[in-house]
């Protein structure tokens, strides 16, 4: 192999490596979320700060994604036990779902096949999934990656199982 390949490898790697650390933010437990101001699937505006108050799961995940659609059979009953629920600290608790597709329209067969009933979702399309707008800001190298916020829209827990979170709500509630 010339030199010259050798050094454009190099280059080639040592550029993935500085695009992956420069946008690579992972989102810590106490750190406020960044605010999220997108449509959702059924065209409302939304922003995350109008949620402050409630327990939020933020989902991120994607149609493709077989680990992804397993977690749903799992976070269905957990909205569904904790939609109308009363907390000593909250209003309620909401689920954001942020789907990462490169077509949209997947995304929204799979909303109806997992029995996604909630209305909080979101799908941002990308030819490169994990480089999606959201997926950078709140620096999302897996999916799927969940992020449990308190009532003051701090994060208070990062892939936590559905359990676990059932578990901390179940603490909260009066």
């Amino acid at each position: 192999m010339s030199k010259l390949l050798k050094l454009l490898i190099l280059l080639v790697i040592v550029a993935f490596l500085a695009f992956k650390f420069v946008t690579n933010r992972s989102m810590t437990i106490g750190e406020t979320a960044p605010e999220i101001t997108e449509h959702l699937l059924n065209g409302e505006k939304f922003n995350l700060s109008d949620l402050k108050g409630n327990y939020v799961l933020i989902d991120f995940w994607g149609s493709w994604c077989p680990p992804c659609r397993a977690q749903n059979k799992h976070i269905v009953p957990l909205y569904r036990k904790f939609e109308n629920a009363e907390f000593k600290d909250a209003d309620g608790f909401k689920i954001l779902s942020i789907a990462i597709e490169k077509k949209a329209e997947r995304a929204e067969s799979a909303i109806k096949k997992d029995n996604l009933f909630w209305d909080l979702h979101i799908v941002q399309q990308s030819k490169f999934v994990l480089q999606a707008p959201l997926a950078l800001a709140y620096g999302i190298t897996d999916l799927p990656t969940t992020l449990l916020l308190n009532p003051e829209g701090q994060i208070m827990g990062k892939n936590y199982h559905p359990e676990k979170i059932d578990e901390l709500l179940t603490k909260r509630l009066k």
